[in-house]
């Protein structure tokens, strides 16, 4: 009996002590794991921060910012805008029409062979520039040249036997004139006379004629071209002319100088009478065929002058001139076609570049012109931008004619004057401005 309850009490007493033991533990960690976590994230935290903070003020604690970093406040308040200007002065102000076209050459032509044949010699290529007359093909000549031949042998025997019959007298000379072959010249001169006032008709005045003639033949006038033709001299003389002419014809040669465009043809290739071997274009100067509006054609006379521009170059210009007014207008579309010439010294132009093309109409004499970017609008007005001392001012102008990238001035402004026209748009009155550029009024 006394030993049960003793071991009672030590089991209770020893599983007391050990849930007392557990719960002590774990009142007591928890808190401490709670704390531990939140000190830890701060210091990160502060730890970052300061990091940044030392990365940002390296440079400066150190001494190593440089000079040419720090604004210059002061300077960028003083500096001005950089802007381009003109210089207003009286010039004559062309007014244009504008219209596209294309350039061609001043003229061009399809070369084509006269004879048939095979070509065995090609001495030219595209683009190159040839004389008047300069060989673009040969064609094989070796039948005519025997051709040739024959015909100078044929009219050397012609020429011995017309000499043999000369000096036996079987030729005479053409006697003075007879009074039978003054009759007929004095009423063949009386039909023109009749024939001229209507008198006679055709018939009349070529009885008339053939009357004359015979007689010189009778009379002995004409007896050594007679002789020449019985005895074929005449003939030979005709054979050999057709010869030579059928050898210049084995030649394709160029019609006046130019360059050279399309070879058609190759060395040994075969072509036909009048077939199209080649182009030959004339391009000292070019030719742009436009059409414009019945209102400006006939304010437009030939010798005005025109500007080109052909953006395939880089948008150069090209000054040229009327050339030639076609006077007519197409009714259905009320236009007309005028044609304007255009030098091409250096030969860059070549046919079919397009071009935008502007032609003078009228030129207003003595007028203030400045580019179209000069003029802003504001609060409804017109107006520029003055250059004075540095200073640009705001200043409200009266608009004229205008004319391509141009426009007259008639009130607000003096000869002498400086007009903003590039970066200026930004500008307020009275701004501080430097003048980088000074462009001349070219309309």
């Amino acid at each position: 009996m006394a030993q049960r309850p003793s071991s009672q009490i030590e089991v209770l007493s020893s599983n007391g002590g050990t849930d007392s033991s557990s719960n002590d533990s774990s009142n007591t960690d928890r808190p401490r794991s709670r704390f531990r976590a939140w000190h830890g994230a701060g210091l990160v935290l502060l730890f970052a921060v300061g990091g940044l903070l030392l990365y940002g003020f390296w440079p400066m604690l150190m001494g190593t910012v440089e000079e040419d970093e720090r604004p210059d406040v002061e300077e960028a308040a003083v500096s001005g805008a950089q802007i381009e200007v003109v210089e207003v002065t009286p010039v004559d102000f062309p007014l244009r029409a504008e219209a596209t076209g294309a350039l061609a050459p001043w003229r061009q032509s399809a070369v084509s062979a006269e004879a048939g044949g095979r070509i065995v010699e090609r001495p030219v290529e595209e683009g190159q520039r040839v004389a008047a007359g300069a060989v673009l093909y040969q064609l094989d000549d070796r039948d005519v040249r025997i051709e040739l031949e024959e015909a100078r042998s044929d009219l050397l025997q012609a020429r011995a036997e017309y000499g043999v019959a000369l000096r036996q007298g079987d030729v005479v000379l053409a006697p003075p004139d007879t009074s039978f072959v003054a009759e007929r010249r004095a009423a063949f001169e009386d039909a023109q006379a009749a024939h001229a006032r209507g008198e006679i008709s055709d018939a009349a005045l070529r009885t008339a004629r053939r009357q004359y003639e015979a007689a010189q033949v009778l009379t002995g006038r004409d007896r050594s071209a007679v002789q020449a033709a019985v005895s074929g001299l005449a003939a030979a003389e005709q054979r050999l002319e057709r010869a030579e002419l059928a050898l210049e014809r084995t030649r394709v040669t160029a019609p006046y100088g130019g360059r050279i465009a399309d070879l058609e043809a190759e060395v040994g290739q075969r072509v036909g009478a009048g077939e199209e071997v080649a182009k030959l274009l004339d391009d000292g100067r070019m030719k742009v065929r436009v059409d414009v509006l019945e209102s400006d054609l006939v304010r437009m006379t030939e010798g005005g002058t025109v500007r080109a521009r052909l953006p395939a170059l880089d948008n150069r210009i090209v000054e040229g001139t009327i050339h030639a007014i076609n006077p007519r207008v197409d009714p259905a579309t009320g236009t007309g076609r005028v044609t304007v010439a255009v030098p091409n010294t250096d030969g860059r132009l070549v046919g079919g570049l397009f071009a935008y093309v502007e032609l003078e109409t009228e030129r207003l004499p003595d007028r203030l012109v400045v580019p179209a970017d000069a003029v802003l609008v504001r609060q409804g007005r017109d107006l520029v931008f003055r250059v004075d001392d540095g200073r640009a001012e705001w200043v409200y102008v009266e608009v004229g004619a205008r004319s391509g990238d141009h426009v007259e001035i008639t009130d607000g402004l003096q000869p002498g004057d400086r007009v903003a026209v590039a970066g200026h748009f930004a500008l307020a009155h009275d701004a501080p401005v430097e003048v980088a550029e000074v462009r001349e009024v070219a309309p």
